[in-house]
């Protein structure tokens, strides 16, 4: 694995954050509900709003009721599947990310983006392999719309290919047109099991894709970040498609911003640099803020040891079991629907929540998804939900995305 340099936070946003610190309220706003239904990474509302569906650590795509929170497995997928989402306009499938993960896997499975369909059960893949690029000589770069020189691969197109490797996240455009989905490393062997070791690195072999569901085309967004990992599309009202799409880099504690049409098509900005805890998964609810799930907060000694790079290859001889029962807070990080500023922010100790890898707002409260890592992940089976913060009143609405 590649080590990058020592690496500096930007101290404003921290600031920005702790100045909307809810976390001495966050605990007693906390609501847990027995279920059956296993500790899960990733959920989406389907649109009677009364159900979810959930990506479990047991390998299994759970539906969840919302009333009573009973639940049911409903497809039993290749590998572990991760992030998941609706189809928009079409209320017959979902699409979903499947990896591997801590379980063993049959040979024949393959990690990939993959389409279910709720009335037959029925999971077809979409996109297995992606175009074969050189990261070599690693550099960021973006890829605008009009970029005719951007890798793709897809029907009666004969440039390399490889196999994808993690497919970890994932959103869907407004239209239902196009599907970017994450790879946030890409070497041979790898498996979301690694992800501690490259939260470590900062090896900057992160990739967003981009999948046409009507020409079945794969297109390589951006290459050569730090472990991209959530996306959410723009909001683009008066638009007909969305220029720009955000994404979190999650061990670079950072929300980034990739332009892909537009005046600036083809570049990248930092929105937010230096937030408090891994950002992970990213929702939005019906007022258009951003709910980004703070997996693991960013402790002193975490931001000393990506301050003097030096260290790292010491510390990932140490295994990794023993730096996952460090102690940790985990939480959540509401802002403004462009990224840019901090409204509400908690994180939280304690025995209800091990990590939030997912924070989906629903009418009646944000949905937590807790997912432990380790011989714990599959030990928690209950579902956690957080009342709506009276700061955030305004959203107690059926959720957009």
């Amino acid at each position: 694995i590649q080590i990058a340099d020592s690496i500096d936070f930007d101290p404003a946003t921290e600031d920005a954050i702790r100045a909307v610190d809810r976390s001495a309220e966050f605990a007693g706003a906390l609501e847990q509900f027995s279920s059956t239904v296993p500790a899960f990474d990733d959920a989406v509302l389907l649109s009677d709003a009364s159900t979810a569906l959930v990506t479990a650590t047991d390998g299994q795509i759970w539906r969840l009721n919302l009333g009573n929170h009973a639940g049911e497995p409903l497809v039993d997928p290749p590998l572990m599947a991760y992030g998941i989402h609706d189809a928009p306009g079409d209320p017959k499938h979902m699409y979903f990310c499947a990896s591997r993960s801590y379980a063993e896997a049959a040979p024949e499975e393959r990690v990939g983006l993959y389409r279910l369909s709720l009335d037959t059960r029925k999971v077809e893949a979409l996109v297995l392999d992606v175009p074969a690029t050189d990261l070599m000589n690693e550099r960021p770069i973006v890829y605008a719309d009009n970029d005719t020189g951007a890798p793709e691969a897809g029907p009666g197109i004969t440039s390399p290919k490889r196999p994808l490797i993690v497919c970890d996240n994932l959103e869907v455009s407004e239209d239902g047109r196009r599907i970017y989905f994450s790879e946030p490393f890409d070497y041979s062997g790898a498996s979301v099991d690694d992800a501690l070791d490259e939260a470590i690195a900062l090896a900057p072999n992160g990739r967003l894709w981009r999948y046409d569901v009507e020409t079945h085309v794969t297109r390589l967004i951006a290459e050569g970040f730090h472990f991209i990992n959530g996306i959410l599309y723009d909001l683009h009202p008066g638009q007909p498609r969305e220029e720009s799409v955000l994404v979190t880099q999650t061990s670079l504690f950072r929300l980034t911003r990739f332009y892909l049409s537009g005046p600036k098509a083809g570049s990248d900005e930092v929105v937010l640099d230096g937030i408090t805890g891994l950002d992970d998964g990213m929702d939005r609810d019906a007022a258009g803020r951003i709910w980004l799930a703070l997996f693991s907060h960013r402790s002193a000694l975490l931001t000393w040891v990506h301050e003097h790079a030096w260290i790292k290859p010491l510390l990932m001889r140490v295994p990794a079991r023993l730096l996952m029962a460090l102690p940790q807070k985990t939480g959540v990080l509401v802002v403004t629907p462009d990224g840019r500023t901090p409204l509400y922010s908690a994180l939280y100790d304690g025995s209800v929540l091990a990590s939030v890898a997912a924070a989906v707002p629903s009418p009646a409260g944000v949905y937590l998804a807790n997912e432990a890592l380790g011989p714990e992940r599959r030990e928690r089976n209950s579902v956690v939900r957080l009342k709506w913060p009276s700061s955030l009143q305004a959203a107690n609405a059926p959720t957009t995305r």
